[in-house]
């Protein structure tokens, strides 16, 4: 169900919703905490647990940003460019992410990323470092026009001397923050 989800959809899906302060979902249950306020690597945390890791880059490119994106981001919009990804665990897509990252750093830092993770670079460069967490619940439908399914999402900026990269990250309904905890 999920590849036909990714072919049945076109470069930017976005996320465009209402980001709210970490305290306006507590209490939040174990499994979820610990997925959504992990400070770690995502990617590392996804490749520690599967046979085989992937991302499958859906899109990257200058699209307009989403009015959440600008207010967060300093700078112009035109300044940023979106890169849009499925982070896989044994072939079955746990997270789609979008990033909006600084043009200088696509040309620098980040040049020839093609199918690698961002986090591999982000978590690797201690130039590199994190804000707070954002969390929403976004429904599934909205995203891919798949069946209606509230899923939870995270973002968080990410700094590296005077720029900003955004990344948002989408947990899908395969994913293991839906499971119950023993």
């Amino acid at each position: 169900m999920y590849v036909l989800l990714e072919l049945a959809y076109s470069f930017p899906v976005g996320i465009d919703t209402q980001w709210q302060d970490v305290s306006a979902f507590n209490p939040l249950s174990a499994m979820a905490q610990s997925w959504l306020l992990d400070t770690g690597s995502l990617t590392e945390r996804i490749e520690s647990m599967a046979d085989d890791f992937a991302v499958h880059v859906v899109g990257e490119g200058d699209v307009p940003l989403h009015a959440n994106e600008t207010n967060v981001l300093k700078g112009p919009a035109e300044d940023y460019r979106v890169r849009e990804v499925f982070l896989h665990h044994n072939h079955t897509p746990w997270v789609f992410a979008r990033s909006v990252i600084p043009q200088a750093l696509v040309t620098s830092e980040f040049a020839g990323l093609g199918n690698q993770p961002l986090g591999k670079r982000l978590f690797n460069d201690a130039r590199f470092s994190r804000g707070e967490f954002e969390l929403c619940q976004v429904c599934m439908s909205s995203l891919f026009g798949a069946p209606s399914t509230l899923l939870w999402g995270r973002r968080s900026c990410f700094h590296f001397q005077n720029l900003e990269l955004l990344v948002a990250e989408i947990f899908l309904p395969t994913s293991p923050i839906y499971e119950k905890a023993p």
